[in-house]
Parts: C-alpha cells; sequence; structure tokens
C-alpha cells in the first residue's frame, strides 16, 4: 500500500506541465526577446549593406543576382509523326511500337543535353575567360564548366513546345552576353546534328525502299504465276459461280435419273428415247465427276478449277494475296516517308526556331531578403528558446546535490588539467 502513493508521486514528477513550460520563457522573456531583436537588426542591417556594397565586395553574401532569359521553340520531325500515322491506319501494329521505340529521344531532349554539354560549356568558358573572371586556380576546366553548368536554369514546357533558357550571375551584361552566344552555339550545334541525323535518316530509307521494292515484285510476281497456273482472277467470285453451276448439273441429273426411271415403266431398254436419257445422264455424271476432280480435258480451260482443289488454292492463293498487299503497304509507307525526310532535308529550320533573345535585365531575380530576414529572425527566436530550457535544466541540475556532483564529474574528465 506503501509504494502506490510513491509511484503516483513520481508520475507526477516525470509529466511535464505546459504552464512549467511558460513559466520556464516568462523567466528569461527578455534574453529571448532581445536574443531576437538583435538578430532582426543584425539580418536588417546586413541586408542593405549586401544593397549598397558592391557586388563581389568579399563580405557580400547576398548580391542581387541577375537572370536573362532566351526561349526557343522546339518542333518534332514531321516525318516520324507521319510515318507513326501510316503505320497506325495500316494497322501495321509491330512496325508501329517498333518506330515508336526507336524515336525516343525528342528534339527538345537533344537541345537540352547540348546546352548542358561539356562542348558548349568549353567554348563559353573560353571566350568569356571564366578562369580569370571567377579566379579559378584548381582543375581550371572541370571547374571552369561547373561554373556555368550550375548557373544554366532550363525550362521546358513540351504542351507549347517552349524551352526556356537562362544564366545567373551578379553582372547583367555578362549574364546577357553568355547566354546571347549559349544560344548561337546551340543553334548551330543543333542545326548541325539534326542535319546528319536527316542524312542518316535519308540514306537509311533509300536502301530500305530499294529492298521493299524488289519483295513487292516477288511477291506480286509469285502472285500473278499462281493466278495463271490455276486460271485464277477472283477466286471468291470463281468459286460461288462453280458452285451453283455444279449445283445445277446435279439438279439435272436427279431430274434426268427420275425421267428414265419412270420412261422404263412404260418402254424397252433398247428405246431411242430411253438410250438418249442414259446418254445424257452418263455425260451429265462425267461432268460432274470432271468439274470436282478434274480430268485432262478440262485441265486446259483457264476458268476451270476442280472443286476438290478449291480449299486448298483458296487458302494458297489468299496467303499470296495477303503477302502482296503487304509488301505493297510497306513500300508506300517507306515511300511516304522518304519523301518527308527529303522536304525536311530541304528546311529543317522549323524544329529549331528562336522566340526571344536575352536583354539586360533591369530587376534582380534573386535573392528574396525579406524572406531570408524573416526566416533568419525566426530561427534566431527559436534557438533562444531552446536555449532558454537549456538554462533553466542547469540551473536546476546546480540546486540538486546528486546532480550538481554528476556534473562536476564531467566538467573534471573533459579538463584538460591533470
Amino acid at each position: 500500500m506503501s509504494q502506490e502513493p510513491n509511484k503516483q508521486a513520481k508520475n507526477s514528477n516525470d509529466e511535464i506541465s505546459l504552464m512549467d513550460l511558460i513559466a520556464v520563457i516568462a523567466k528569461r522573456w527578455k534574453f529571448i526577446f532581445f536574443s531576437t531583436f538583435i538578430a532582426a537588426v543584425f539580418i536588417a542591417g546586413y541586408s542593405i549593406y549586401t544593397i549598397k556594397a558592391e557586388p563581389d565586395a568579399p563580405l557580400n553574401r547576398l548580391p542581387n543576382i541577375y537572370e536573362p532569359q532566351v526561349i526557343v521553340r522546339l518542333q518534332e520531325s514531321s516525318s516520324s509523326s507521319s510515318l507513326q500515322s501510316i503505320l497506325n491506319s495500316s494497322n501495321l501494329g509491330v512496325l508501329s511500337g517498333l518506330v515508336s521505340s526507336s524515336s525516343g529521344s525528342t528534339n527538345a531532349d537533344l537541345a537540352q543535353a547540348l546546352i548542358k554539354g561539356n562542348y558548349i560549356a568549353d567554348q563559353i568558358a573560353s571566350e568569356f575567360d571564366f578562369i580569370n573572371r571567377f579566379n579559378i586556380d584548381k582543375y581550371p576546366v572541370t571547374s571552369a564548366r561547373k561554373a556555368y553548368q550550375e548557373n544554366l536554369k532550363l525550362n521546358y514546357v513540351s504542351a507549347t513546345g517552349f524551352l526556356t533558357i537562362g544564366y545567373q550571375n551578379i553582372d547583367p551584361v555578362f549574364a546577357t552576353e553568355v547566354v546571347n552566344r549559349s544560344l548561337e552555339l546551340l543553334e548551330e550545334r543543333f542545326r548541325g546534328l539534326t542535319m546528319d541525323s536527316i542524312i542518316a535518316k535519308k540514306k537509311f530509307l533509300e536502301e530500305q525502299l530499294a529492298e521493299q521494292e524488289a519483295a513487292l515484285q516477288k511477291a506480286q510476281n509469285t502472285l500473278i504465276e499462281f493466278q495463271k497456273k490455276y486460271g485464277i482472277v477472283d477466286i471468291e467470285t470463281q468459286t460461288a459461280a462453280q458452285i451453283e453451276e455444279l449445283t445445277t448439273l446435279k439438279s439435272s441429273l436427279v431430274q434426268k435419273e427420275v425421267e428414265l426411271s419412270n420412261l422404263k415403266e412404260k418402254r424397252r431398254s433398247d428405246d431411242p428415247q430411253v438410250q438418249r436419257l442414259e446418254n445424257e445422264i452418263k455425260e451429265l455424271k462425267q461432268l460432274i465427276e470432271a468439274k470436282t476432280v478434274g480430268f485432262q480435258d478440262y485441265s486446259s480451260n483457264e476458268d476451270f478449277i476442280p472443286q476438290n482443289k478449291l480449299p486448298e488454292l483458296s487458302a494458297v492463293y489468299l496467303n499470296l494475296k495477303e503477302e502482296a498487299e503487304l509488301q505493297s503497304t510497306l513500300y508506300l509507307t517507306f515511300k511516304s516517308q522518304y519523301e518527308s525526310v527529303k522536304l525536311e532535308e530541304a528546311d529543317n529550320s522549323k524544329q529549331f526556331q528562336i522566340i526571344e533573345t536575352a536583354e539586360i535585365p533591369e530587376v534582380k531575380a534573386a535573392p528574396s531578403r525579406s524572406k531570408i530576414c524573416m526566416i533568419f529572425t525566426i530561427a534566431v527566436m527559436f534557438l533562444a528558446i531552446f536555449m532558454t530550457f537549456i538554462f533553466e535544466y542547469f540551473d536546476r541540475v546546480k540546486k540538486d546535490p546528486v546532480e550538481a556532483e554528476k556534473l562536476a564529474g564531467i566538467k573534471k574528465s573533459l579538463s584538460f588539467k591533470k
């Protein structure tokens, strides 16, 4: 029973009261207030100093930074989109997938890779003497590239195809010259690479077009030879006509057999009319058999296809016809693509259009000194509150003999004196 009150007392001591926290802050409110006030005055004064001082002054860590911008419009090649639409409309799904996967890189990706690449960075660093301007002593090539690439700002909007290129520096004139020269180098490099790509694409399409033309001619010749051999003009029409003819012959045969049966009941077997019907029935059977399995006399007829060979010949004919149609579609596809590339070769200026060059900016892009002052002041205020609780803790430790003895031992352990 005696342990229960002790536990309750211990738990009450362990609990942190909100009033205790407020009391600690109220006890040292002057320290918090004046720390925050001094920090606010200091950062405000320093901000004013950074406005008045030279941008490259040693103590000026918040100089005005300017960002002139150029705007470029990038359009994709019309040939790749036309090829994709043709393949889609032709239901050539496999080839359509291959084309879309092979043209994964876009003009926007190419332009951004080029402007951030080492080639343009080295050109800019050399022309504007980055090494002396930025006082680079160590790793001159790498550091000069870094000074260019880290201050380069890119923003591409896929919906409009606009690529915005900016360069940040404390000197607005220098930044403007750098970004405009970067645009010139990008345009030169971009047009050179895209023209090389167009020439390579044209050569590839010429080879594919020649191969496809040969494949188309072979497929057409095979189909023509098959049609000549079996007398096929239109397999569906011919099949329907032969089935109808065969049906008519069989119906006529049944009628004559019925007529012969009735006639035999009335006349003798050597009767001329009976013999005539028997001969007609015999000829009809021979004709039906010929139409079904084929005889030498009937095979010479170009419009004749034996009935029992129709399924096999139809399958072969349809396969050859589909192959010829497929090769024709592919040939037209590559032909259309080739014509598009020829037009692209004549004028590829639409893929890279300069919308706006850079002008010397009048307004800074950074820093936002008001935000910096607010953040710095609030941070110092919270630091002062934190230090207040630290001070309060050590005050309580000094009043507790046990804790004070521990603190003395820690000081002794940390002391350099023996």
